[in-house]
């Protein structure tokens, strides 16, 4: 699996506005191996504050935990810097790419462009599985099991998940594991806020 290599990625939010980040996990693939993990809390774009209880219970981030973490303009730029020219891999690739958009539009910011894998796919095309969870694949994987599905647990989850999956079919690359991307997001220079007429 030596030409295997990418980040799997997920995010939490603060209610039902993909915009409102409140969270991200991060795993670095190289070569087939686990080589490094990061994540952070992040403080919600402004006017995306409040925390639902569902969100609450889903991630176990409070708004107590983000008052002082880092915003998103802060967290975009570790985010790049951490993936550098790596695809995305994320469970449900068009959601998680899909915050990553609107927080940054929220603020402003352009992104480079950015190709997203769906773990999800993955399982439906592999597993026999119609829509699992991230716990359901793991479990039809012998895989150890989510204990807190936070962010950082989810990317790794994520990243064991398509090893094991291409280590199952023989894969040896991204595109023996999926014909595309599920969705691309960006295109411009990284992490450089937009220059208005007026500035």
């Amino acid at each position: 699996m030596q030409g295997i290599s990418f980040t799997a990625v997920d995010f939490a939010t603060a209610n039902s506005d993909r915009a409102s980040v409140c969270g991200v996990g991060l795993a670095k693939v190289q070569d087939g191996r686990i080589v490094d993990k990061a994540s952070w809390l992040i403080k919600p774009p402004p006017g995306l504050e409040e925390f639902d209880p569902v969100n609450i219970d889903i991630h176990g981030i409070r708004p107590e935990d983000s008052g002082s973490a880092a915003d998103w303009e802060m967290s975009i730029e570790g985010i790049l810097h951490f993936t550098c020219e790596d695809p995305l891999v994320a469970f449900n690739a068009p959601y998680a790419a899909d915050v990553l958009l609107r927080a940054s539009e929220r603020l402003t910011l352009d992104l480079p462009s950015k190709d997203f894998y769906c773990v999800l796919q993955l399982a439906q095309n592999h597993l026999g599985m119609p829509k699992p969870s991230l716990r359901e694949v793991l479990a039809a994987l012998k895989l150890p099991p989510l204990v807190q599905p936070e962010p950082g647990a989810n990317a790794m989850a994520c990243a064991k998940v398509v090893l094991a999956i291409a280590r199952m079919r023989r894969m040896g690359s991204l595109a023996d594991i999926w014909n595309e991307p599920a969705v691309t997001v960006g295109r411009k220079p990284q992490g450089r806020r937009r220059k208005h007429s007026s500035e």
